[in-house]
Order: C-alpha cells, then sequence, then structure tokens
C-alpha cells in the first residue's frame, strides 16, 4: 500500500477495545488511525473500558487519547474518509454501525460475534457486500497456526469421513469477570458464554468438518451468580449434515481468569482433538504390536503486544486481502453461520426440544 490506511475505531467501551488498538498500532506503516467513535460523548475522556479483559491492556495508550473523538458515526466516517474500521461495540449496535460504514466504503473488522442473531449479522454481510467493502470477523483460532494446521491436514484426506466431535471450554466465574461486566446484559450482547466464548467452537466444528451443524438440542442454567440473566452454562448435542452427532458444553465456572478445553474430531480413518493453547494430538490406527499411535504437534506462538499473535494475525490478513481482492478468513457469512447455531441452541432451550437449523446458505464448509 503506497499510503497507511486511514483508520477509525468504533466503539471504546468493549471488553477488548485496549488490546485492539494496541495491535492496530503494531503497523504504523500501513494503519493511521484517525478517528475515534462512541456514541456516549463522555467516553472521549476515558482513558479505559468499563471493564477490560484481564490478558489484554487495561487502558489504551496514551497517543489514542489525542486521536479526534466523534460520537456521530456517519460524519467521523466520512469527514475522516476511513478506509477501516476496527468495529468494538455491543452485538446489539453492531450492525447498524457496520451498514454505516460500509456506505461510507470502509473496510470492516468486528470482534464477533458483531450481532445477537443470523438475521442481524445477515443485514451486515448483505451492507458490506452491496458497498464493495470486505468485514473480517474476529474469530481468532482460524488464524492460529495449529488450526490452520489441522485444517490443511482434514482437508488432505487425514480424517476421513466424520464419526463424532466434542467440545468443552470452561472459563472465568461470573463473580471473577464482574456481574456488572457489559458482557453479561442479555440486551445488549445477546446471551451469554454461548454468543461470547462457545461460538469459537461452534465456528471450528463447521469450518474443520466442512459440514453445517443442522439440528441442537440444548440444555442452559444460571448457577455462579444471580445477577445475570444470561446462561452461564450450555451443554449442546448437535448432528452435522453428514449424520454424526456431536456435543459441545461451555461454563463460567472457574474462580479464576483463564480457561481450559478443547475439541475433537473423530473420523474414520484418524481423531484429532485440539486444546485452548494450540496443542493438537491425532491419533492413528497404530498396529497389532501397537494398538494406538498419538503424534502430538505444537506450534511456537510470538507473544505480541496488544490483542496478542491472533489480534495481528487478523489484522495482517485484513489488510492483505483488500490490497488483494479478496476475502478475509473469517467473513461475516461465517458469522452468520456461527450465529444460526446459536439462535437454534436458544430456541431449544427454550422449548426442551430439537431444533432444526436452515443451511440453504451455508458457506462452503466454513472456508474462503
Amino acid at each position: 500500500m503506497s499510503q497507511p490506511l486511514r483508520t477509525i475505531v468504533v466503539g471504546l467501551d468493549h471488553y477488548h477495545v485496549t488490546g485492539w488498538v494496541e495491535t492496530l498500532g503494531l503497523f504504523p506503516e500501513q494503519i493511521e488511525i484517525v478517528g475515534r467513535f462512541d456514541p456516549d460523548p463522555a467516553s472521549a475522556k476515558r482513558d479505559r473500558p468499563s471493564y477490560a479483559d484481564p490478558n489484554l491492556p487495561q487502558a489504551f495508550p496514551d497517543w489514542f487519547q489525542s486521536v479526534p473523538f466523534s460520537s456521530n458515526l456517519e460524519s467521523l466516517a466520512r469527514e475522516t474518509r476511513a478506509d477501516l474500521a476496527m468495529v468494538t461495540l455491543p452485538n446489539r449496535a453492531a450492525p447498524d454501525a457496520i451498514e454505516t460504514l460500509a456506505r461510507a466504503g470502509s473496510h470492516v473488522v468486528v470482534d464477533k460475534p458483531g450481532a445477537r442473531t443470523a438475521d442481524d449479522a445477515d443485514r451486515s454481510v448483505v451492507a458490506t457486500r452491496s458497498n464493495g467493502v470486505r468485514m473480517a470477523v474476529a474469530f481468532t483460532r482460524r488464524y492460529g497456526r495449529a488450526w490452520q494446521s489441522v485444517a490443511s491436514e482434514i482437508e488432505r484426506g487425514r480424517l476421513g469421513h466424520m464419526l463424532s466431535s466434542e467440545a468443552i471450554f470452561v472459563t472465568s466465574s461470573v463473580p471473577a469477570r464482574g456481574p456488572k461486566n457489559p458482557i453479561f446484559d442479555r440486551d445488549a450482547m445477546g446471551g451469554g458464554i454461548l454468543h461470547w466464548l462457545g461460538i469459537h467452537d461452534i465456528d471450528l466444528i463447521q469450518w474443520l468438518s466442512r459440514e453445517p451443524i443442522v439440528s441442537v438440542q440444548a440444555m442452559t442454567a444460571t448457577m455462579s451468580s444471580d445477577a445475570v440473566d444470561v446462561e452461564d452454562t450450555i451443554s449442546i448435542q448437535f448432528r452435522l449434515a453428514g449424520g454424526s452427532v456431536g456435543t459441545m458444553h461451555f461454563a463460567y465456572a472457574l474462580p479464576r481468569s483463564g480457561g481450559v478445553g478443547y475439541m475433537a474430531l473423530r473420523g474414520s480413518k484418524t481423531s484429532v482433538s485440539i486444546d485452548a493453547a494450540g496443542t493438537a494430538e491425532w491419533i492413528g490406527p497404530g498396529s497389532v504390536a501397537d494398538p494406538l499411535t498419538a503424534e502430538i504437534t505444537s506450534s511456537e506462538v510470538p507473544r505480541l503486544p496488544g490483542y496478542g499473535s491472533a489480534g495481528a494475525l487478523i489484522v495482517a490478513d485484513m489488510l492483505d486481502a483488500i490490497a488483494s481482492d479478496r476475502d478475509p478468513r473469517a467473513t461475516g457469512e461465517h458469522a452468520r453461520d456461527a450465529l444460526r447455531v446459536v439462535d437454534a441452541a436458544y430456541a431449544s432451550a427454550s422449548t426442551g426440544r430439537a431444533v432444526s437449523i436452515d443451511t440453504e446458505r451455508f458457506t462452503a464448509g466454513g472456508r474462503t
């Protein structure tokens, strides 16, 4: 790029915004931050969001406070001639903002999932596609080396056909995160742990298996705090289009920060599991003498400031996607596909019945 992309940060009171701002700052020759937006004018003077992920910077860098601020997004996008926007708004507000940005000709990176429902996500898809701009959704694991490696092996046929799958992730409880944290606001975010974290594994299973989830049956609970109106625990049984069944379980249930978990795909040739740190274990057919053969691989991940290596990879991929006129690795369609499963899971939990999912517009195995 001959000139840095004129970039604005859209939403200043978000759990991840401080990390994204520092990550954008890692690309000084390609990105120039020219504006800040938040619907609350008082945000202009705040040096931090109300809650920040404990693994990310707790305040904005000093230089960010001097970036021009506006509480009118349409005016800011027009006046700054923004080429790119980093959207860190509640899921309730993100689709409207993306529509505004798309009309202004701005490409968009949005913190996942960027909508409360699949229908809302579809609005963003239509807006960006019809205005000829790119949208990347921060499904961080799609960008990790371990998951990319597993995806390549599966594409080469190493797994065989799917037999079953599972995903488990347990992380810090509602009291550990703070009950007033905006991520627990149902109206603003759409739901609880399934919306905030479980959606990563929904996206991964559909991406890696190249099959949509076609039906779900779910149960939810709120056990760690009665101060929130979203689920802190959810268990889901699901069926993939090829016929295999699987299970997911997600919970805010640890009394400290951080999380533990894994996801696994069990195939006719091999089985693979990947833990939250990106260590993959392949289990092959073995032999009579050695009936269980395992191969364990891990990837060295460089430690980077801000939103870490995943954030930097997302931004770098988006910059290349814009320059190359291609889709980023995780698009608005992928978020819409995952949110269809989220919508169905909540519907199932409320009725106690299995819910089928319309997969007519599923994005070809979740790959671009």
